[in-house]
């Protein structure tokens, strides 16, 4: 079945829309990779799990022998719903809208169209993978465990909403968790005590001036820190004698975790009132522009008459440990905009969906020499 095919391109979106109708929010991704796994074997595609934790796992389907092995890969978690991002899927015009449809549903109903198409060309010049991984949007583990687990490849596609542009490089993220300590006081003689949230906030703007001293990238900008959460307190009449917050630090690439990491590490320490958590970590990305993979999918877009450019992303995908892990070649494409990702109105286009499958088709036909 070619993607660009009248069978394909329904085949695609009705895939899409019941993906989009399945609950999938992290950690709960069983309900969802059951489903692919039941639709892969119909398909007879042979799907396999690959174990990240109980109940939850990735899902590989491989074809082929040998070099160069290419692997098409999205995550099918969601955040949780928010406003009109539910589980529920509705078509208006072109767009799709529901929780999850651009990050990353499409790309996952886009990838096993592109993938079916593949298969159908006859005997392949190396290997061709369709990977489905879980926990994108919880601790990141799930690309990281196949790995750990024995999984390679020699270039990778990882599905986000990047509106079929090509991204080689992204920023990497630390995510961590603050407490402060005070002394409790009443309100009316706040003197008496040592409010928690004013030091949280004295820690936090000491922790952004250096994180603001790492270098900016061409592709990504500056770093950046975003304070998300903050609880404190239980009375206005009270000082907080405890302070607890998240924050999210974004830093570009040549900068590693560890630097940040160590570097946060120096000012907390600086304060015996206060202590971090590390919650979620991930080095930024950086796939040479000049690629092999960027020049397929770039000569696939070109033939196929599409706008592309090649860009970087301020976010964090599953695209680095394929880089950091193995050493490979990643980028980021698929279809959809970042702009609707984890929002309370997430949709994306029906059209650009139908494409994304001949995109991802042709270049992997290009990268395995069936074109």
């Amino acid at each position: 079945m070619r993607a660009y095919s009248d069978a394909a391109r329904r085949y695609c979106i009705h895939l899409l829309e019941r993906l989009v109708d399945i609950p999938s929010v992290f950690p709960e991704e069983e309900e969802i990779q059951l489903f692919l796994e039941q639709e892969f074997a119909s398909l007879g595609l042979k799907p396999q799990r690959i174990e990240m934790a109980p109940g939850r796992w990735n899902l590989l389907c491989s074809r082929g022998d040998g070099s160069p092995r290419i692997c098409l890969n999205a995550h099918c978690d969601t955040v949780p719903p928010n406003g009109e991002s539910t589980p529920n899927a509705r078509i208006e015009g072109d767009f799709l809208h529901g929780l999850g449809s651009c990050d990353t549903k499409a790309s996952i109903a886009s990838m096993t169209t592109a993938y079916l198409d593949i298969l159908s060309r006859g005997e392949l010049s190396g290997t061709a993978d369709l990977l489905i991984s879980v926990d994108e949007e919880g601790d990141g583990n799930g690309v990281r465990s196949a790995i750990q687990q024995g999984y390679t490849c020699d270039y990778a596609i990882v599905g986000e909403p990047t509106d079929l542009n090509v991204i080689c490089t992204h920023n990497g993220l630390l995510f961590l968790k603050l407490i402060t300590t005070g002394l409790s006081a009443h309100g009316c003689s706040p003197e008496n005590g040592i409010n928690a949230v004013e030091r949280m906030l004295e820690l936090i703007d000491d922790i952004r001036k250096c994180v603001e001293r790492f270098r900016s990238h061409d592709l990504t900008g500056n770093p950046s820190l975003n304070l998300g959460e903050i609880h404190a307190g239980d009375r206005p009449n009270r000082v907080p004698d405890r302070c607890v917050s998240r924050i999210d630090i974004r830093f570009p690439p040549p900068v590693r975790v560890s630097d940040v990491e160590s570097t946060v590490l120096s000012v907390v320490e600086k304060r015996e009132w206060a202590r971090c958590e590390i919650e979620k970590r991930g080095e930024a990305l950086d796939t040479p522009p000049d690629s092999p993979l960027i020049k397929a999918i770039l000569d696939a877009g070109h033939t196929l008459g599409l706008e592309q450019h090649v860009a970087g992303l301020r976010g964090w995908t599953e695209a680095e440990p394929f880089r950091t892990m193995l050493g490979i070649d990643s980028v980021v494409m698929g279809p959809g905009s970042i702009k609707q990702a984890h929002t309370s109105k997430e949709f994306v286009s029906i059209s650009q969906t139908q494409q994304a499958a001949v995109l991802y088709a042709e270049a992997a036909a290009r990268m395995l020499g069936i074109a």
